[in-house]
């Protein structure tokens, strides 16, 4: 109900000055799944980051949760679920809300900075394919993740008095292959072929299991 009135809503806010938006679906928080309305202390936990560790003024920043439904049965049918109680919106009305939000940040913050969080798997990605070369934006599951993971890795290989160009050597394996997992596995994979593997060989390092 909502669509069609996305920059009205963020010119309600009260703030000139937003830095650093981190906006999630609660389609996927953390290990619990789909959380709807109630993902929403996942965008305030990480911006409490971002201004503890990163100096940003609490007033700069703006949690966000689009509300588009949900699929938890539970939630669904609990009287007290704070958010909208109808399946989750698929399909292009889905994007073209996520869309409508962009465009009214963007408008209204042209250089802020907005984390993607915690969004499905079948989304996650195309998420960030969309936006990623028009607006500042990067998804945390995917490459925050990834980067740490990476960095993570090249300590490894030097414990244990390797060089980290030994990177493409290595058996990795991915545990789960949500958004997070695979972005880990893209991010060890382009490192790979910055040290000159090719990307079949890169791939042919990796095993992804997952339970599905």
């Amino acid at each position: 109900e909502d669509r069609g009135h996305m920059a009205a809503m963020v010119h309600n806010w009260p703030h000139d000055d937003v830095r650093v938006i981190v906006v999630t679906d609660g389609s996927r928080i953390l290990g619990l799944g789909d959380l709807g309305a109630n993902g929403m202390g996942i965008p305030i936990g990480k911006l409490s980051l971002y201004c503890a560790a990163g100096g940003i003024a609490p007033h700069r920043v703006l949690p966000v949760v689009l509300d588009v439904g949900t699929d938890n049965e539970e939630l669904l049918n609990n009287p007290f679920y704070i958010g909208t109680q109808k399946k989750r919106l698929q399909g292009p009305a889905y994007y073209h809300l996520v869309d409508e939000f962009m465009q009214a940040v963007r408008h209204r913050w042209p250089k802020v900075l907005v984390q993607f969080e915690d969004f499905s798997s079948d989304k996650a990605q195309k998420l960030l394919n969309k936006y990623r070369h028009s607006q500042l934006c990067f998804n945390d599951d995917i490459q925050g993740t990834g980067a740490t993971t990476l960095a993570g890795v090249f300590g490894a290989l030097r414990a244990k008095g390797e060089s980290v160009d030994a990177l493409g050597d290595q058996r990795i394996v991915i545990a789960g292959a949500g958004s997070a997992g695979i972005g880990v596995a893209q991010v060890l994979m382009e490192a790979m072929k910055e040290q000159g593997r090719t990307e079949e060989e890169a791939k042919n390092t990796f095993f992804v299991v997952d339970q599905d």
